[in-house]
């Protein structure tokens, strides 16, 4: 597990990223992979409620997992990393 420290780092660098490769406002592909049971898709539904998004599920061939892609359009970095941040917390999720 990283410590906050490596985490804020990460997002440093990360926030240039998408700075330098992208012209803001810009369309963002948000990639998670969480267990088919459980509430982590309704958590990140309401994380991504106030954004005018598209949610495409799909389950893994066993069932046991779901791969979820949020396609959006967001006005800078920082909002992106927010969501990160944010989506972090939801137990068990997995960010791509």
């Amino acid at each position: 597990m990283q410590n906050k420290a490596n985490d804020e780092s990460f997002y440093k660098r990360f926030h240039q990223q998408l700075l330098d490769t992208s012209s803001w406002p810009s369309t963002y592909v948000f990639k998670f992979i969480v267990p088919s049971s459980g509430d982590a898709l309704d958590s990140l539904k309401v994380l991504f409620a106030n954004d005018a998004v598209k949610i495409k599920v799909r389950a893994s061939s066993k069932g046991k997992y779901s791969s979820i892609s949020i396609t959006g359009t967001f006005d800078k970095p920082s909002i992106i990393i927010e969501k990160y941040k944010s989506a972090a917390k939801i137990p068990n999720i997995i960010q791509l």
